[in-house]
């Protein structure tokens, strides 16, 4: 079978983006460990930092399975680092907010972040990362619609029935108890 110099180069990179991704999970974890957090709980944190979502919302920002975000939520509240609050746009799906203590400690990991980023981005020029972003953002959408349109393509083999196309994947989480930043 011939060689496709274009998948192969996009099996290449999907194996960068894996050991990139490992690594930024590993990070995450490192620095939020000693608040009681994990990466998991910090990435729920990161984007209600911005705005208030909906816990539907946040999953489909972070593609993460809705359930799985809302026991990161149910946790983070519980630690008193997020609330829930009235959405006026929906009754039934409460807006999810930092608490002061959430913010606060939002405001140390970012500064914890800042100084990796730093470390990280030495010699990088901002054009690169804005253009391998646009890239990323392309082959996402390419890689969303090629999967539906190749599973519904599949035939039943084997007797088996034609897969479905996955759900999202879950937010890893590990029990972590949270506490101020000294």
């Amino acid at each position: 079978m011939a060689q496709d110099p274009t998948n192969d180069a996009f099996q290449e990179l999907l194996l960068a983006l894996f050991q990139l991704h490992g690594e930024v999970l590993h990070a995450a974890d490192a620095m939020s460990a000693d608040l009681g957090l994990s990466g998991a709980r910090w990435q729920v944190m990161n984007v209600v930092a911005r705005r208030p979502m909906t816990v539907s919302q946040i999953a489909r920002r972070l593609s993460l399975a809705r359930q799985s975000v809302q026991r990161t939520v149910d946790a983070l509240r519980t630690a008193g680092v997020v609330e829930l609050r009235p959405n006026p746009d929906d009754r039934r799906a409460p807006l999810v907010t930092l608490t002061p203590h959430g913010a606060a400690l939002q405001a140390a990991l970012s500064r914890r972040q800042a100084i990796w980023a730093g470390d990280c981005l030495a010699g990088v020029e901002a054009h690169s990362l804005g253009a391998a972003a646009a890239i990323l953002r392309d082959l996402t959408e390419r890689v969303r619609r090629a999967t539906g349109a190749t599973i519904a393509r599949l035939p039943e083999t084997d007797g088996a029935s034609r897969p479905t196309a996955p759900g999202r994947r879950l937010l890893e989480e590990t029990p972590h108890r949270v506490k101020e930043e000294a």
